[in-house]
């Protein structure tokens, strides 16, 4: 039987980014994927005449992040990002430009005058506190905040935990809000989303994929070098063979020899797979909390939604992003019409039927002659990131006990979220690789 050089198991945009770098590394790569389609939450697809994105999404950090990273070294397509705009805040039928900057911020009328001083306290403390080499890993942003803070300013801070963090405020480490901007260890550390809040200009390096997410997928695709990736689709893996190093992977309709496996599946699953792991890492591995997400992708007969840009819906329940992707690509739906997102948190337990009639209720109750210009309505029920990145939550590692079998994915690394977390892991993932000596 064909050894192959490397297995990746899945093919959602952390396996399909490592395949890529793999192959263009010189790895002869087999993708197996037990779905139909590739692209896992990083695609598009046709609904109506409307072309759907899987959620919605912002691309972030392209100027110098780790998806910039990867597109320069081995894409041979590069996607076209249209610039993502302006966020507004959307609190008590108000809605204004996000405070980005200092002065925005003190004049930010949404939020009392008082909350805004307290808060700004509360940040420099936090900037002092980090400069100083204070571990942020075990602190929840709600332990530093004022006591006295109104309801409307915790809920606009819980909004950007679960939008960023995949869980509460009372839940969300203040770690995840330090960062640095770019994979290396030795860039310039930066406090991450809380501080361009305040001292930067607006999201200036953000993006939205002209044609839609599958953009990304197909310029990805397009890269693969000649004979050098194969894809199968429709192949469940059921067992990933090994002992003290990776030996195979048996699926549904084959069996594979191999040198390298990367798994870019829930990590959490793992277990299920893989016999005799260690016990104290396949606890952990359970440990991971994923998050789930309610996406309502909307079809309008009229441009409702004017602004260039994305809406933080505070007062929605559940929380709520509202991104109009026709406003970035008219494309996306027939001619004259409006294609509209509305991404909604949902608790870690829910009625599907229950929580889709509660947040189209919460758009009509925002935009109440919303109804009579709906020309398609289209539910997507998601996990867009495979690991919250909560307090006392597991998370798994590139780096695995078993030789030669690697993880990639929202649920290996704790940087950023969405897109970019999963290419820092594939970047974390070719550092490793690298130092084994396998590339």
């Amino acid at each position: 039987m064909k050894k192959n050089d490397v297995i990746v198991i899945g093919s959602g945009i952390s396996g399909l980014l490592s395949a890529l770098a793999l192959s263009r590394e010189g790895k002869k790569v087999v993708i197996l994927e037990k779905e139909s389609h590739i692209g896992g939450v990083c695609r598009s697809y046709d609904v109506n005449g409307y072309r759907v994105d899987t959620g919605p999404h912002a691309i972030t950090r392209l100027e110098n992040g780790p998806l910039k990273e990867l597109i320069d070294k081995y894409f041979n397509i590069t996607p076209q990002f249209i610039p993502f705009g302006k966020y507004y805040v959307r609190i008590g039928g108000e809605v204004k430009p996000f405070p980005w900057s200092i002065n925005a911020w003190l004049t930010f009328g949404l939020i009392p005058m008082t909350d805004r001083l307290l808060l700004m306290r509360a940040l420099f403390n936090a900037l002092y506190l980090a400069n100083a080499g204070k571990d942020f890993s075990n602190i929840t942003l709600s332990e530093v905040l004022p006591d006295k803070v109104s309801m409307t300013t915790r809920r606009f801070l819980d909004w950007l935990c679960y939008f960023m963090v995949g869980t509460s405020i009372e839940h969300a480490p203040i770690s995840r809000f330090v960062d640095n901007k770019t994979h290396h260890p030795r860039s310039i550390p930066y406090v991450g989303k809380i501080y361009d809040l305040f001292v930067t200009e607006g999201a200036t390096d953000q993006g939205y994929p002209k044609g839609g997410l599958q953009s990304i997928v197909n310029s990805i695709i397009a890269s693969f070098p000649k004979d050098h990736v194969e894809i199968r689709t429709n192949e469940s893996v059921e067992k990933i063979d090994c002992s003290e190093r990776v030996e195979g992977v048996i699926t549904s309709e084959d069996s594979y020899d191999c040198n390298t496996v990367v798994y870019s599946g829930f990590s959490s699953d793992l277990p299920r797979l893989i016999e005799d792991l260690p016990a104290v890492y396949a606890q952990n591995l359970q440990t991971i909390k994923r998050v789930s997400s309610l996406t309502i992708w909307l079809g309008l007969t009229k441009k409702i939604f004017t602004n260039y840009g994305s809406e933080m819906w505070v007062d929605a329940d559940p929380y709520a992003w509202m991104v109009p992707t026709t406003n970035y690509d008219p494309s996306l739906a027939p001619r004259g019409n409006q294609l509209v997102g509305f991404a909604f948190t949902l608790p870690g337990e829910y009625n599907s039927s229950s929580i889709k009639e509660k947040a189209f209720q919460t758009i009509v109750d925002n935009i109440p002659y919303i109804e009579k210009h709906i020309d398609m309505i289209h539910y997507q029920e998601l996990i867009p990131e495979k690991a919250s990145w909560g307090i006392n939550c597991g998370f798994g590692d590139v780096r695995t006990p078993i030789r030669n079998l690697y993880c990639v994915g929202t649920d290996t690394t704790k940087r950023s979220a969405g897109v970019n977390r999963a290419a820092y892991s594939v970047l974390n993932l070719l550092d490793v690789i690298r130092s084994d000596g396998n590339i």
